[in-house]
């Protein structure tokens, strides 16, 4: 896998998390959306609205989809408002299951004026990510016991250690759900990227051990880089996954993938997923 990837993600993300201030006029709904991939099954779709005054606009949004090959929409579904870490502005969350490979047509409006929409096409593609509902495939990820100095496993400046004690293998064996994320927290640090580390570290210091934590370092050597990504090389974990960009998290249970994150996810999107499986009494 090309490092290149990763730099042309940070622009995107960049871009999603900043916001574009070429606004043609106050008529065109204008919309970032914050993930590049999409799969069969259950995907979660975020999107954020930029507008000139005022960026990622809080307002009651609408979508519908639809498959270019029949143009039969669905049922208007409701989005889920939720803040950037530490900021009042933010982003736009819901979840659709795309049924089969394609082209799909995603209108946004607003419920008070449908007429002022953005309408954008995604595609759902094979080559992808492990699909929700389904076993997960295995992962070697490195642990404590591959190299006891996390420097060389961990781009985290304040690494967790239980975030490398167990190999993915022997976790999903155990009858605790598994949160697996992709991220390199020392190398990507826009409004995404970081703040994702601390939504982590969050759930883990409210979960504690009811929750495996498994983090996989996108670079296979953080230590040589120094900060010049011109020296790093892209871990194969990364390749058993089909992971394309980061960060990504997922929640797995039973050996099977409950949820995804593409992008950045918010505490309470995660907090609420687990909660469907964990008895938190």
């Amino acid at each position: 896998m090309n490092k290149n990837i990763f730099i042309y993600t940070f622009l995107f993300v960049l871009i999603f998390s900043i916001g574009c201030k070429n606004i043609q006029n106050n008529e065109v709904l204008n919309v970032a959306l914050g993930a590049q991939e999409y799969s069969l099954g259950k995907n979660r779709v975020i999107f954020s609205i930029i507008a000139e005054e005022e960026f990622y606009v809080k307002k009651n949004y609408k979508v519908k989809i639809r498959n270019t090959k029949n143009k039969i929409n669905s049922p208007e579904i409701d989005t889920i408002f939720y803040n950037w870490p530490n900021k009042s502005k933010g982003f736009y969350s819901f979840t659709y299951n795309f049924n089969e490979y394609g082209e799909y047509e995603i209108d946004i409006y607003e419920l008070e004026n449908p007429n002022l929409k953005y309408t954008t096409k995604i595609t759902t593609n094979e080559i992808q990510t492990p699909i929700v509902g389904e076993v997960v495939p295995n992962l070697n990820n490195k642990t404590i016991f591959d190299n006891s100095d996390l420097t060389k496993i961990s781009s985290d400046p304040d690494p967790d250690p239980d975030f490398y004690s167990q190999k993915f293998s022997d976790a999903i064996n155990t009858k605790q759900p598994v949160i697996v994320f992709f991220i390199s927290p020392n190398f990507c640090k826009t409004a995404t990227c970081f703040p994702q580390l601390d939504v982590i570290k969050r759930l883990k210091h409210v979960y504690d051990d009811k929750i495996i934590y498994i983090h996989v370092e996108v670079y296979e050597n953080p230590h040589l880089i120094k900060g010049n990504l011109q020296n790093a090389k892209i871990s194969d974990v990364l390749n058993e996954w089909n992971i394309k960009s980061e960060p990504y998290t997922f929640l797995i249970k039973n050996k099977k993938l409950v949820s995804k994150f593409q992008g950045y996810v918010s505490y309470e999107e995660i907090d609420n997923d687990i909660d469907k499986i964990l008895d938190v009494n």
